[in-house]
């Protein structure tokens, strides 16, 4: 059976928190020196750029890595005053429109190349596919009122 050992003191752990924040304060001093340094030489500021400096400019030659920049909230928010590399955004794809309009719901075909359709729709992003769900409700939609009528008809 285990013992369950007594949790420590916060007097105990103090040297560790006065660690974290010398380094912390180192990273947020050397990310800061490097992007003004980055911003006087008119380079361009991204994190490799910051971070490879930050290599040359640390008395120790450790500098920072670049996720540093990123989890630091104050040396990210400098950062993003300086940045010359824009935020990544997924590029939006130039896929034709799956099918433009109600009618061509009529033109598909029973045997066609279902696996060719899966790759099609694949590679659709979320809004593309929900569109193309609510044109293929609503084609469904009116063609069920198409055949109530019908069969009304039928009945008078």
């Amino acid at each position: 059976m285990r013992q369950k050992s007594e949790s420590p003191v916060n007097n105990e752990l103090s040297w560790l928190q006065v660690r974290y924040e010398q380094r912390k304060n180192r990273s947020v001093e050397l990310g800061i020196n490097a992007i003004d340094k980055l911003v006087k030489d008119n380079n361009p500021v991204s994190y490799r750029t910051v971070s490879e400096l930050t290599r040359e400019l640390d008395p120790d030659g450790e500098g920072i890595h670049p996720n540093t920049i990123r989890k630091n909230s104050e040396l990210h928010d400098y950062f993003v005053q300086y940045r010359t590399a824009k935020p990544y955004k997924p590029r939006k794809r130039s896929v034709k429109q799956l099918l433009d309009d109600m009618d061509s719901f009529k033109q598909i075909k029973i045997n066609r190349d279902l696996e060719r359709v899966r790759q099609r729709y694949m590679q659709s992003t979320k809004a593309e596919l929900v569109e193309h769900l609510i044109r293929l409700e609503q084609y469904v939609a009116q063609q069920n009122q198409i055949w109530l009528k019908n069969e009304f008809e039928k009945f008078q």
